[in-house]
């Protein structure tokens, strides 16, 4: 699996052969295949319930997470869900709302009735997301709803347009969802609501689902949804790929890292000539000296390092394309900066394709 992802790796970036692939991972933005392949082995066990389950050294349970359990409704029993945007006065009207607040995850809705008001909020575990608070405040509204005014017509505002969708599909797959579509009924009326243009009763709810969050106790359990679990897992995956990175009795890919000293999956470098100067594995006198390729300096004579450095920064024979670049930008700045990189990626072109005028072959 990884010599299948460093082959990919050296042709997205154009890096040579001899180009590590730690360094290859980081410049090209790519999570090890074997991070990767751990994760989904660890999810597909929680997503099982194996009992013990090893990710990255440490045991890991799925007592928290939230699985769907088949309720075997026949689809013809199944209430078809709808929804507007309308906004009718009627004389019963509740607002729903969901939120997370400095890690902590509140639900609430606001009745409003004649001229009266009043607020249910809820607290649901801290790893539950924003997405369950929604649909729990519109559960428990729906309940109160039909504890309370069985027979009254009744419209939900919500400014969830996520948990409105969830709640049309014909298979949802999500008891939470399930329950609210077997509690609705002709009575209860769904409207969407554009969250913080100033509706009174939005934004009540909105308060509630906040000081919800700072509640005492937990009110509502609900599981740790699977795509919750996969970010965090995902999290775990890029900390312990930084740490590696970060292992200094790992001599690979030194050089590079003194450029990127932090691993991001939102970085590509695709052009070949940037990659050869990022990772110092290029047509420089250091790099054929080094891999006892042939004895060579530079024509320039002015550095015995002879490597992407030189160029980048010191050699005379490439200062006609040096005309923003200055050896008080670091590597970290000039790949930063789209002008800036261009100029490195035409040096390192240059050096690439004027050999003979470059090297000088040591007698």
């Amino acid at each position: 699996m990884t010599s299948i992802q460093r082959q990919v790796m050296l042709a997205i970036t154009g890096a040579f052969r001899t180009t590590s692939t730690a360094a290859l991972h980081v410049i090209s933005g790519m999570i090890p295949s074997t991070l990767i392949c751990e994760m989904e082995v660890a999810i597909y066990h929680l997503r099982h319930q194996h009992s013990h389950v090893s990710f990255l050294g440490e045991e890991i349970t799925a007592a928290n997470l939230e699985f769907y359990h088949n309720s075997w409704t026949h689809p013809s029993a199944r209430r078809r869900v709808q929804w507007d945007a309308d906004h009718p006065i009627h004389s019963l009207a509740i607002y729903t709302d969901g939120s997370k607040l400095e890690g902590k995850v509140g639900a609430a809705f606001h009745v409003i009735e004649a001229n009266t008001t009043v607020d249910f909020q809820y607290r649901l575990e801290d790893f539950n997301s924003v997405f369950q608070a929604e649909l729990s405040a519109l559960c428990q509204a729906i309940k109160w709803k039909n504890l309370n005014r069985p027979h009254q017509q009744c419209d939900i505002f919500t400014d969830s347009m996520s948990a409105l969708k969830a709640l049309q599909k014909h298979q949802p797959r999500n008891n939470l969802i399930e329950d609210i579509q077997a509690m609705l009924d002709s009575s209860v009326s769904l409207h969407w609501v554009k969250a913080h243009i100033g509706i009174e009763g939005n934004e009540s709810a909105d308060k509630a689902a906040k000081e919800a969050t700072t509640r005492n106790n937990v009110d509502l359990h609900l599981g740790l949804p699977i795509r919750s679990l996969k970010t965090n897992l995902k999290r775990r995956v890029l900390d312990h790929w930084q740490k590696t990175w970060e292992d200094r009795e790992n001599s690979k890919g030194r050089f590079t890292y003194a450029i990127y000293p932090r691993v991001s999956t939102s970085r590509c470098t695709d052009n070949s000539h940037i990659t050869q100067a990022l990772t110092n594995h290029g047509r420089f006198p250091s790099y054929f000296r080094r891999l006892n390729i042939k004895e060579c300096t530079c024509r320039c004579g002015e550095d015995t390092s002879d490597d992407a450095l030189h160029y980048i920064y010191h050699c005379p024979l490439v200062t006609h394309l040096r005309n923003r670049i200055s050896p008080s930008h670091s590597l970290p700045q000039i790949i930063s900066d789209i002008r800036m990189a261009q100029e490195l990626g035409r040096i390192s072109n240059f050096v690439n394709s004027h050999q003979d005028d470059i090297l000088q072959l040591d007698d």
